[in-house]
């Protein structure tokens, strides 16, 4: 009786610890954010940008997503609207812009 209880405690936190994985609308929104996040990080000061909406689509090897962002980017003296491409982690930790 005292290892079922030991295997089940195991058991449990093995399930409990096990990463959640994201789709539709959940991951479309995590890599806009992270997205989000790498542009306040990296884009000059005084510039403002809007994400508008996302391509993207796993890599063959699932280790990235490749993705493409239509982004409004405002300057003190003009707007522009453009698309970003960029390589974002599985983790979400790393994004590798490609266009």
């Amino acid at each position: 009786m005292k290892y079922l209880f030991t295997f089940l405690i195991f058991l449990t936190f093995g399930i409990g610890c096990k990463p959640k994985v994201l789709s539709g609308e959940a991951l479309q929104n995590k890599l806009i954010e992270t997205m989000d996040d790498y542009l306040h990080k990296t884009l000059k000061p005084g510039a403002q940008f809007t994400v508008k909406d996302i391509i993207f689509y796993p890599e063959a090897d699932k280790k990235i997503y490749i993705c493409q962002f239509h982004v409004n980017i405002h300057y003190a003296t003009k707007d522009t609207t453009g698309i970003m491409g960029a390589n974002i982690s599985n983790d979400f930790k790393t994004v590798e812009r490609t266009q």
